[in-house]
């Protein structure tokens, strides 16, 4: 079922899949087998009730187990783990977190700043008793502006409801905002086109500051264009595919924090090329070498070997593999042929 729901070139879920509303989630309904949330609950939100707009499947994992991986991810841990510690495929993990880019949509609640729904029920028993708007805002510790709007928007004092304008103030609250780029047409192109050219969003955010200094609506901050490409209630502002000029190239974000368990993919004991002397770089001083590796007709590869003063270049057949193991005695019985001093470094 699954494998049908997933794009396997890209790993991306496909548009013409069925969802279900978070809400549902979010409200403490009990989730299917299958990780479906069917029920939507259209009813406004009690104060201490969460809100989610965004739509979101499952994959047969509960809200604790949803919170879980999200916890993991964080701490950079791989799909992998995740899974083994969920006691669930790799997979599903995977692509729960595809579906929303790597970012989890926060949660949104009710502001302190808005009207409670006991807030509004005050306001109309007040307006019942005949109240002003300046003694119902004493009454609740508010404005007396922002108890004359609450009135006006919802009927007035003849017509005002605590239920139907707490409803209505729910519905105001749950719309999304448009992001800048889909409000933008002409800053969406101009950043569409630097991403098209690998530009980072970082890069395209300096610039943009520098070339229009004086025109606020043609700036954005790179963080915005990172949540345009991957956050998935911004998925309409601009072309996601564009991830794929990112440098990272990554359809999915991973948070900065996280730190990858050592393991698949990583070198123990790596020295990072920026260690390398800085004499290197202008190729004066001899003995500095850079290796690269030549495949062939599998299973055959050789290594190649250049000095990056005089271009010298070595080639070392690798008749046993390509994996370090294999490759590292080749190499060290090459380089112990050349004269000390002409073996400084190999990158």
């Amino acid at each position: 079922m699954f494998d049908q729901d997933m794009d396997r070139t890209t790993g991306h879920l496909s548009r013409a899949e069925p969802q279900t509303s978070a809400r549902a989630y979010v409200l403490g309904l009990p989730p299917v087998a299958a990780g479906w949330h069917p029920q939507v609950i259209n009813a406004p939100p009690a104060d201490d009730h969460v809100v989610v707009e965004a739509q979101v499947r499952g994959y047969g994992f509960s809200p604790a187990q949803q919170d879980e991986i999200w916890r993991r991810w964080r701490e950079g841990q791989s799909f992998s783990l995740i899974g083994r510690a969920l006691g669930a495929p790799m997979q599903h993990a995977r692509r729960f977190l595809y579906q929303s880019g790597g970012v989890r949509l926060a949660p949104q609640t009710r502001s302190e700043r808005h009207l409670s729904g006991s807030e509004r029920e005050e306001i109309s028993r007040g307006i019942a008793a005949g109240e002003s708007a300046r003694q119902l805002a004493k009454l609740l510790g508010r404005s007396p502006s922002t108890v004359s709007r609450e009135i006006a928007r919802n009927g007035g004092r003849d017509r005002y409801r605590a239920a139907t304008a707490d409803a209505a103030a729910y519905e105001r609250g749950r719309r999304p905002k448009q992001a800048k780029l889909a409000q933008r047409p002409a800053l969406r192109a101009l950043v569409e086109a630097k991403l098209a050219l690998c530009w980072s969003p970082e890069q395209i955010a300096g610039w943009l500051r520098r070339q229009f200094s004086g025109d606020a609506a043609m700036r954005i901050s790179h963080e915005a264009i990172y949540l345009s490409l991957y956050d998935p209630r911004r998925r309409q502002a601009i072309d996601r595919s564009l991830t794929r000029r990112l440098r990272s190239g990554r359809p999915m974000r991973r948070p900065k924090v996280a730190r990858r368990p050592t393991g698949r993919g990583i070198i123990r004991g790596m020295v990072s090329i920026t260690a390398r002397p800085a004499e290197v770089e202008d190729r004066k001083v001899p003995g500095h070498w850079e290796g690269d590796l030549v495949m062939g007709t599998r299973p055959s590869a050789v290594a190649t070997l250049v000095e990056r003063t005089s271009r010298y270049t070595a080639i070392v057949a690798l008749p046993d593999g390509i994996k370090a193991e294999q490759v590292t005695p080749h190499l060290t019985r090459s380089l112990l042929g050349i004269p000390p001093q002409l073996r400084r470094t190999l990158t």
